[in-house]
């Protein structure tokens, strides 16, 4: 059976000394470290586009997926570069009416605003051969909002999203990693080719392309516990839940 590693990053960033979640920031020191070890495992990495295609034919070993979720802008400014210095590809998750703002969403709650992608900037993603997927359309908890609401911000992000750059968006990602069996069947009507999750493990060709699970990558741990929790994500299987985890 394939299987696929899908890693999911915030901000490639230092982590403010006050932040309240610097498990959320991954240093530009630590990313490269994590890339180089990666390319030293022998995996290569892919956006989400390329990974799944090669889940479903069977030629995914030696791939793993590089997710980056909300579309900060340490998104371009830090990873990007990186990336190219090794050859990898990413997925960057965006939410579609916040481009050129900040996370808006949960900046009270973190006490940081942090900066967004601008629609230039995401051009320039898109320029070093990456890829944008739909957070949204304002990130909000999706499985609180009326079917109507829910499905304007899962379809309409997509369709504007899409008209705004240029490229098909084909990807999603479930704010707060929330979802519930109504979400999922809204992503499935609305088109989208693969949906991820936070729920811990590794994709397989057998499980449904919306409820892909992810490895979250934990900015406190250390290169160690990144190898660890990589690995252990290939035996642990996907808990069966319908919300989702935060």
């Amino acid at each position: 059976m394939s299987a696929l590693p899908i890693l999911c990053f915030h901000n490639v960033a230092a982590a403010p000394g006050d932040s309240r979640f610097k498990l959320l920031y991954v240093s530009p020191e630590m990313f490269e470290r994590q890339l180089w070890t990666l390319r030293r495992m022998g995996l290569r990495g892919v956006c989400a586009g390329e990974g799944l295609a090669r889940l479903r034919n069977g030629t995914s070993r030696g791939c793993v997926v590089l997710t980056f979720d909300d579309g900060y802008a340490d998104t371009l400014c830090a990873a990007a570069p990186l990336m190219k210095r090794y050859g990898y590809r990413a997925t960057c998750y965006v939410v579609g009416s916040a481009l050129g703002t900040y996370n808006r969403w949960d900046a009270q709650v973190l006490g940081e605003k942090k900066p967004l992608m601008s629609r230039e900037q995401l051009d320039e993603w898109l320029a070093a051969g990456m890829e944008v997927g739909s957070h949204s359309w304002s990130h909000p908890h999706l499985h609180r909002l009326p079917p109507q609401a829910a499905w304007d911000e899962i379809a309409e992000s997509r369709v504007a999203l899409g008209n705004m750059l240029g490229v098909p968006i084909e990807h999603f990602a479930y704010p707060y990693g929330h979802y519930t069996p109504q979400t999922v069947e809204l992503v499935r009507r609305a088109g989208y080719s693969s949906a991820v999750t936070v729920v811990p493990g590794v994709a397989r060709s057998s499980e449904d392309c919306l409820l892909l699970p992810r490895i979250l990558v934990n900015g406190e741990h250390g290169l160690w516990r990144f190898l660890l929790r990589l690995a252990a994500s290939y035996t642990r299987r996907p808990v069966p839940a319908s919300r989702g985890s935060a």
